[in-house]
């Protein structure tokens, strides 16, 4: 079957045969090696990719911040203007340097146990300060970052290859100089980072939204999930791997059924039972048909290494941005942006730091409806942490775009972060 949209149809063909009730000319066996193998394997995250990891507003001039992207133990300075981040860790017998971060000048670190003193850009030993004569110094001590800071946010570079350009690992729009940037803290969710990246563009968990109160206050009407069909999947999910912008899917949510009720089977004859969701409860079909009608085009897209972008979302003008930054096996950063176009200074200063991006965007959304993502995550950690629930998940219908993605995302990143590179096993 040939199609216009060549890299979803080899995803359907490679995923299918996983999938009940999807039938699908030419597609693979099962395997015993699943075909998102890699996907399995990145427990820990991708490496070689650019990650945000912290508001600019949170890292003051002097200041610093420990956080543990991928496994990896860092440390966050902002010395003389300029942010850096390097592995926390000392090189000579594994001291913490955020137990005691001593900056004697704004581009070296002193270790506070035997005074071994770093470069802060690359982590060379500038000098022992109780040895200055050491055939050490000049030598590679320390891991250090790249690092760049980009409208408030900080994006830390985890790997051992030459960075390629952020806007590679950055959804397209981001830099545009009319876009302003309203970012919310980040906060850890104790579930591993896949289930986010999953979750977020998974067709069958709009139904915990339906307790979000900004969606019952705001009318926005809310459904049990869907399931796309195949050709559906061919004409609404467009994936995109130039290698020059960023990897991942744009999917066209407008033709979504908005069904709001549905009924539950009875058993040995008796009758079905009704269930309303609680926004049409109480409301007459007219109401609800109007509802459905007010939903407006909606892209969703998945992005390598861990994002999502909603377009539009909460408004109209409105873009809202995630990414799921894997912290360790256990655990993940939920870090949110929200996006607005802007015409002037002043407006952008609103929407970044004033009223403006708090009410239109993060009041509704990072303070109450992706609170739902997160406890939905939480909810299953265990299944895939503790009982293997990689292996022993009921796949459903709608679940062939969770495969499509592990297969896309397993072909087009750039390395897998291993157990070891936790352990410091990794270029400097």
């Amino acid at each position: 079957m040939a199609s216009n949209n060549p890299i979803a149809e080899d995803l359907i063909r490679r995923t299918a045969a996983y999938v009940p009730d999807m039938d699908f000319e030419g597609a693979d066996r099962p395997s015993r090696e699943k075909p998102w193998a890699k996907w399995l394997e990145a427990e820990l995250g991708f490496r070689n990719h650019w990650y945000p990891t912290q508001a600019s507003r949170n890292l003051a001039n002097n200041g610093q911040l420990s956080v543990k992207l991928l496994g990896e133990d860092i440390l966050m300075l902002r010395r003389g203007g300029r942010a850096f981040a390097i592995e926390d860790r000392c090189c000579h017998r594994g001291t913490r340097f955020s137990v005691r971060p001593i900056c004697y000048t704004d581009d070296t670190i002193t270790c506070w146990h035997h005074a071994f003193t770093f470069n802060l850009d690359d982590g060379r030993i500038r000098t022992l300060l109780n040895d200055p004569n050491s055939s050490l110094v000049g030598r590679r001590g320390i891991k250090s970052y790249p690092i760049r800071e980009v409208k408030g946010v900080i994006f830390i570079f985890i790997g051992d290859i030459q960075p390629p350009p952020l806007e590679a690992d950055v959804p397209s729009g981001f830099f545009d100089e009319d876009v302003a940037i309203c970012v919310a803290d980040p906060y850890v969710v104790n579930a591993n980072w896949r289930l986010g990246s999953e979750g977020g563009y998974d067709p069958g968990h709009h139904f915990i939204h339906n307790w979000s109160k900004y969606a019952i206050n705001a009318r926005i009407p809310m459904t049990f999930g869907w399931t796309s069909k195949k050709e559906a999947l061919l004409e609404t999910c467009l994936y995109e791997s130039t290698g020059k912008g960023p990897s991942g899917f744009t999917r066209i949510a407008a033709e979504t059924n908005m069904a709001m009720s549905a009924i539950i089977p009875g058993r040995n004859g008796d009758s079905g039972t009704e269930v309303v969701l609680p926004i049409a409860a109480g409301q007459t079909q007219a109401e609800i048909e109007m509802l459905g009608a007010s939903n407006y085009a909606t892209k969703v897209g998945a992005w390598l290494p861990c994002s999502l972008t909603v377009d539009p979302w909460p408004f109209p003008g409105v873009v809202h941005n995630e990414y799921y930054v894997p912290r360790d096996a256990n655990s993940h950063y939920y870090f949110q942006c929200g996006w607005a176009k802007v015409n002037s200074p002043e407006q952008a200063e609103q929407w970044t730091n004033g009223q403006l991006g708090q009410v239109r965007w993060k009041g509704p959304v990072a303070d109450d409806f992706t609170v739902q993502d997160a406890e939905a995550r939480e909810g299953i950690a265990k299944f895939y942490a503790e009982e293997d629930g990689w292996q022993q998940e009921q796949i459903a219908a709608f679940d062939i775009e969770l495969l499509m993605w592990r297969v896309f995302a397993g072909d087009n990143c750039r390395g897998i972060q291993q157990k070891s590179h936790t352990q410091g096993l990794f270029k400097r």
